[in-house]
């Protein structure tokens, strides 16, 4: 996975709060950037019921005039096409809505999913995500879509993004896990609002932003006597043990990801950018005694 910001400088040098650019303009130019140099992979990345491999977000800063446009790429061939054309062209402007901006500097950052997350991780019992942009699941449930993060929603969401750029590492097992979270994760509080957000079309998206957080409850006894039974497995204080530490671990890592990844629908446009903070890790005494 490949993280790439470009330090983008306004032409005249001035950003006005009704001319902030929104997140799917940048999408925009990256498409319209790729079909000038390669415009198969447009329509590769863009597959019908397929998960997108990249992620966008805009940080506009408030003291001066810049913009941070970050694009992050679990596809080698939309990396290395925007390097490879970087390096071997003078592109320094960006032609964002009805403004050019200066690309000041690009970074890269290569992001080793083992070695940065999943190594690092730790089984969590206690954490908060910061929903920085707005977030709303398109899901079959109904006609229109869900603007809170309810945890079913918000991890299955993840664990479909982990398994389609990450399988290879670890596939993680999704019906088991969200069966997991839905005995044993809840919402202890939350303060969020709605918002509306244009994305290019006729009618605005609308969807969540603030903050949640989320509480692991003790081991779910009864939920492991049944998923034992389904694995015609005998009841295992051992097996109990290692599967609730496993999945509150599991919750670590999808949410480092999903910092990264965004979540949610229209990630592609910037929605659904989350900062997770751990609040409390699992202990021994949180595990079954024998």
């Amino acid at each position: 996975m490949i993280k790439i910001t470009f330090e983008l400088y306004p032409e005249d040098g001035r950003i006005k709060p009704y001319e902030h650019p929104y997140g799917y303009i940048f999408r925009g130019v990256i498409m319209k950037w790729l079909h000038e140099i390669k415009p198969e992979l447009v329509h590769q990345l863009h597959k019908y019921e397929e998960v997108r491999p990249y992620s966008i977000n805009c940080i506009i800063h408030k003291k001066i005039p810049k913009l941070d446009f970050v694009i992050v790429s679990a596809d080698d061939k939309l990396s290395d096409t925007l390097l490879k054309d970087l390096i071997s062209n003078d592109r320094i402007k960006l032609r964002i809505g009805q403004k050019d901006y200066y690309i000041s500097s690009v970074k890269f950052e290569r992001i080793n999913l083992k070695e940065q997350i999943i190594d690092k991780s730790q089984p969590v019992k206690n954490f908060s995500i910061n929903f920085v942009k707005l977030i709303y699941f398109n899901t079959s449930m109904g006609d229109y879509p869900v603007r809170f993060p309810i945890p079913l929603l918000l991890f299955g969401n993840l664990v479909n993004i982990w398994n389609d750029f990450a399988s290879e590492i670890c596939k993680l097992d999704r019906e088991p896990f969200l069966n997991w979270i839905n005995a044993h994760l809840y919402i202890s509080g939350y303060r969020m609002r709605t918002v509306r957000s244009e994305i290019g079309k006729k009618i605005p998206v609308v969807g969540g932003l603030g903050n949640a957080s989320f509480q692991v409850s003790k081991i779910n006894k009864n939920y492991y006597v049944h998923y034992l039974e389904e694995l015609n497995r005998k009841y295992d204080i051992d097996f109990v043990n290692e599967d609730y530490s496993g999945n509150c671990r599991w919750l670590e890592i999808l949410s480092r990801v999903g910092e990264y990844t965004n979540v949610g629908a229209n990630r592609t446009a910037g929605m659904g950018v989350i900062r997770y903070y751990p609040r409390e890790y699992l202990l021994n005494r949180d595990l079954l005694m024998k």
